[in-house]
Formats: structure tokens, sequence, C-alpha cells
């Protein structure tokens, strides 16, 4: 999930713990809702609104609901993480640090009419 979506739904990690549901997570966080800046820079001559937040440090925000948490800030941190979040047996979750994605060909402007 981006780290948008990860706003939206944070609070389900709470029922994943309790569930003890074996979920990994990996977030893509680069502080962007990206596919709706991508909408906005194409369909609205780069005229942005509300796309761009502060980043958050997701693996402390799981830890705090109980959720094993790894955070991969550069690309030779994935492959070590990926293996200790799929060993862990319970929840985990990777925040993953990248760059804002709102350059990428997304179909966002046609959902949006």
């Amino acid at each position: 999930m981006g780290d948008g979506s990860f706003g939206f739904t944070v609070r389900e990690l709470e029922t994943i713990v309790r569930k003890k549901i074996p979920l990994l997570m990996i977030v893509i966080s680069n502080s962007v809702f990206g596919w709706i800046k991508a909408s906005q820079k194409v369909g609205y001559g780069q005229r942005y609104y509300s796309v761009d937040f502060s980043r958050s440090d997701h693996a402390k925000i799981a830890e705090a609901y109980g959720v094993r948490s790894f955070a991969a800030r550069e690309p030779a941190d994935l492959r070590p993480a990926l293996k200790a979040a799929l060993e862990c047996g319970g929840p985990a979750l990777i925040d993953v640090i990248a760059q804002p994605l709102q350059d990428t060909a997304v179909p966002v402007s046609q959902w949006m009419g």
C-alpha cells in the first residue's frame, strides 16, 4: 500500500494483531498521494491541491499496535527486511522509503472522469 492508503487504514492494524493474522504489509512511503497528484498534473495543469504531506515513520506506528516492523531506507535494506518479516510468524510491516511517483503514467485521470 502507499503511505496515503496507510493513513486511511491504519486502525486495521489493531484487528490484524488481535486476530493474529500473519499478514505481511509493505508500505511504499513517498509522502504524496501519488496517483491523485498525477491526475492533477495531467488533468489540471499541475495545479496541486492537498496531495503532499510530511513523512511518517510507519514502522514505529505499526510497532505501537504490536506489529513486527522493519524499515528499508536503502535498496540493500529490502532483502533482509523481507526475510525477517516473512520469518517472524505473525503480522509484519516493512516501511519502504521511495521517491515520489507522480511522474508515472497512472489511470487515475480515467477513473475521475
